[in-house]
């Protein structure tokens, strides 16, 4: 592993079919990989230095995340609070809001750019969320990119290396935005038009958690692939859970296909754990959602910390890609699952 991992670093791997690509029949089955907010299993997320590492380890698709400032400036983060993976609460004490919180829609991209992004940990302990990852405190001022920065990086790596990985953007809690004053779907989609991405020939995905922003993408003009996200538990910011929960239905899934192309719930959703935790039970979830003419994509693999019911992590890969047969999967360690499907014979 450890020779397979510094040889991605000094040349990337060939490029598979991408997830949304439309290949023909006689094509065989060799599901891609996203990469998870860049390399993050082993540098801070959604970092320049992340997404450049996972760009070297072969994926097919890097991911953002995306929030947006009070200046409305495009941001790449994971949450929309900072509170995770900056150090917001020591630059900026008095900012925080009633639930105790640090919303990035009250900074300006400005005041944003001298917060110093970490490792994810968790504020109330300030101990990292994954203990065998980069250093929390590392001393590295890693700062947080906007959406055109990351476009620009990919862009341009995809010509030095002749290579075409693609981008795979999530549009982080419309409806909060919404209430906010802000239409974050209508800007991320302006940006990736910018770009040449909003095309259903484009190497790019759209993906949102929420139903009525995956309609509303394309009611505003998007064209091209697009996830709908589900989780039983629904959005942080938005009380979805009766939407999710019948996302997870036949009615919901023939209804969500009329306007995504991929349908991408969570792993555990798919391969069910069993009750006491030891085993699993793959469900119909994603030959439904075949039936009704979307792929299926799922979230996320990580080779430190396996899905539950899991021994491994090449378990969960081999049920992934083996049983469920899925046409693409996150993963935070992305060079380990396209090792993986080399050596399966999935990639070429």
């Amino acid at each position: 592993m450890k020779k397979y991992f510094l040889f991605c670093l000094l040349a990337t791997l060939a490029w598979s079919p991408a997830m949304g690509a439309d290949n023909s029949a006689k094509d065989a089955y060799k599901p891609a990989v996203a990469a998870h907010r860049g390399a993050s299993g082993y540098l801070p997320e959604h970092t320049i230095p992340a997404k450049t590492m996972a760009y070297a380890l072969g994926p097919d698709f890097i991911e953002q995340d995306v929030i947006m400032t009070k200046d409305n400036v495009l941001m790449i983060m994971h949450d929309p609070q900072l509170d995770t993976t900056t150090d917001v609460a020591k630059k900026f004490p008095n900012r925080k809001r009633d639930d105790g919180k640090y919303y990035a829609v009250d900074f300006t991209y400005p005041e944003i750019m001298t917060l110093t992004v970490t490792e994810r940990f968790d504020p109330k302990t300030g101990k990292a969320v994954f203990s065998g990852r980069f250093p929390v405190d590392s001393g590295i001022d890693f700062k947080v990119p906007t959406l055109e920065e990351e476009l620009k990086l990919i862009q341009g790596l995809n010509k030095s290396t002749g290579k075409d990985v693609g981008v795979y953007v999530e549009v982080k809690e419309p409806a909060f935005y919404k209430r906010e004053g802000k239409d974050i779907t209508g800007a991320v989609i302006e940006m990736l038009d910018k770009y040449g991405y909003n095309s259903p020939n484009a190497n790019s995905i759209l993906q949102i958690f929420d139903f009525d922003a995956v309609k509303d993408a394309r009611a505003k003009g998007w064209k091209g692939d697009l996830a709908m996200l589900v989780t039983r538990s629904g959005q942080h910011l938005t009380d979805d859970k009766a939407v999710h929960e019948w996302l997870l239905t036949p009615e919901g899934i023939a209804e969500v296909s009329k306007y995504a192309t991929i349908y991408a719930p969570w792993f555990s959703l798919m391969a069910v754990p069993n009750a006491d935790g030891k085993g699993y039970k793959v469900n119909d979830l994603a030959e439904t959602a075949r039936k009704n003419g979307m792929k299926v994509h799922s979230w996320t693999h990580r080779s430190d910390s396996p899905f539950k019911g899991f021994d491994s992590s090449k378990q969960a890969l081999d049920t992934a890609f083996k049983e469920i047969r899925l046409d693409g999967i996150f993963s935070d360690f992305p060079g380990d699952v396209v090792q993986y499907l080399h050596q399966e014979g999935l990639r070429d």
